[in-house]
């Protein structure tokens, strides 16, 4: 009988050009190591527009109440509504019963079908450095 597999930590660097942020990935076999992307961005590069900045000072996203279904348990019984998730605006599917962030809570049960969430964040910067 082995003993527990030992932990061994790939560093990643950024791939995208000029960037030296280091990311950690903790693996314990080869077939984990050969599932780990090679191709991987810091949180700055991987989604670009959505980092606040002087130049970017505001991003807003929009999700909305997605339905979700569970297959019939016995073959022939039609899927049942589970309830409404929030996602994207736009996808097949949410994933989130309840969205939060500083000063507010949206659960998805309180709301009807169609409601639209929008999160919209700002940087001000002081005045002398406008």
């Amino acid at each position: 009988m082995s003993g527990p597999s030992r932990r061994r930590t790939l560093t990643r660097v950024c791939t995208h050009a000029g960037c030296a942020e280091r990311g950690f990935v903790e693996y314990t076999s080869r077939r984990d190591l050969e599932h780990i992307s090679r191709d991987w961005k810091c949180l700055r590069h991987s989604k670009p527009n959505e980092v606040l900045s002087a130049g970017n000072p505001e991003t807003t996203a929009v999700l909305t109440l997605h339905p979700s279904y569970i297959d019939g348990y016995r073959h022939g019984d039609p899927p049942r509504l589970l309830g409404f998730f929030w996602g994207p605006e736009g996808a097949e599917k949410g994933s989130s019963g309840v969205e939060s962030g500083p000063g507010f809570r949206a659960i998805a049960a309180d709301f009807p079908p169609g409601t639209r969430l929008i999160i919209t964040a700002r940087i001000e910067l002081p005045e002398e450095q406008q």
